[in-house]
């Protein structure tokens, strides 16, 4: 048995010895794989760096434009509702004229005095026109004063006229 447990020791140590040998060889492939990895990190690191800084600059480009297009195009919007707006005035003025032509003074009165804060505001965004528009306010309170006390021979023709020619120069300017 003193021969059989020499030879398994034996063997025994020189499978120790083999697999000593084997992490040593493992760990210097694993040192030079890491040392590779490592390094492809760096170029990976250096090249895409000012990669990501230039995708930034262009997204921020990017952005600032769409930012741009959105709000000139809001603007545009903003100045077609503002205009479609006045011809809802001169409907409503139509409407309170109705009124007036039917005998029916405080309705149309009630009606017309609706116009005065719209077309105020008219005037705000529209600032070339700022002076006709606002300049209505008299005539509006003059003519909404004489169909409540009963007075209904005058129309509203001299607003219905300039919410027009308003209307018009803003078409010419478009153009």
């Amino acid at each position: 048995m003193n021969t059989i447990s020499h030879i398994l020791l034996s063997m025994l140590l020189v499978l120790v010895a083999y697999l000593v040998v084997q992490n040593q060889q493992l760990r210097a492939e694993l040192d030079v794989i890491s040392t590779t990895q490592n390094s492809a990190a760096a170029v990976l690191a250096e090249t895409l760096t000012p990669l990501a800084t230039k995708i930034d600059a262009i997204n921020t480009v990017t952005s600032k434009i769409g930012k741009e297009a959105d709000d000139a195009s809001n603007q545009k919007l903003t100045a077609l509702q503002k205009r479609l707006d006045l011809y809802k005035l001169i409907g409503t003025v139509n409407q309170a004229n109705q009124l007036r032509a039917e005998g029916k003074g405080a309705e149309a009165a009630e009606k017309l005095v609706s116009t005065k804060k719209p077309i105020w505001q008219a005037g705000e965004t529209f600032a070339a026109h700022k002076t006709k528009l606002q300049g209505l306010m008299g005539t509006l309170d003059k003519l909404s004063a004489a169909w409540k006390n009963g007075d209904t021979s005058t129309a509203p023709d001299a607003v219905r006229k300039t919410l027009e020619a308003v209307l018009g120069e803003l078409n010419n300017e478009q153009k």
